[in-house]
């Protein structure tokens, strides 16, 4: 009988390079600090209390713009990383046709 033996393949193992490991530490600490820094907001403060349950006073008419901004900076890494890869993945798509 012929046994046929299968030889490993010397594919290449997937590697992250230093440059892409130090954006996304740069990329961390920067959402880290947002975090940090818009927990000692108080209208954010609120927002936790209000989440765990706690009764408290809530004042809504200053409200509108700060939380806006915050979800913007803390949700615009998310959504400028979705637009690349979908221009990137666009552009592979073109490129194969």
């Amino acid at each position: 009988m012929n046994k046929t033996t299968r030889q490993p393949r010397n594919r290449p193992r997937p590697q992250i390079g230093i440059a892409s490991m130090m954006m996304f530490v740069l990329l961390f600490a920067m959402i880290s600090a947002g975090l940090f820094y818009a927990a000692k907001i108080p209208e954010i403060q609120e927002e936790w209390a209000v989440l765990t349950g706690a009764e408290v006073e809530i004042d809504r008419t200053r409200r509108g713009p700060q939380i806006f901004f915050i979800l913007f900076t803390f949700t615009s890494p998310l959504l400028l990383a979705g637009l690349l890869s979908t221009i990137v993945s666009i552009r592979q798509s073109w490129s194969r046709s």
